[in-house]
């Protein structure tokens, strides 16, 4: 099944998935950390409003 993906067939292979999980994973990183600063920022107004 995979005869033809070896040498560098297989290292190419090998290395754009690993650049694409690393890009994938950067861009959830960045939103993950977005959305729980966005909430730690609207819960902290949310707690100084309950002071007043």
């Amino acid at each position: 099944m995979f005869t033809g993906l070896a040498g560098p067939h297989l290292l190419i292979l090998i290395l754009t998935w690993g650049l694409t999980l690393a890009v994938v994973g950067g861009v959830l990183y960045v939103v993950v950390r977005l959305a729980v600063l966005h909430a730690l920022k609207a819960h902290t107004r949310w707690v100084d409003g309950g002071k007043g």
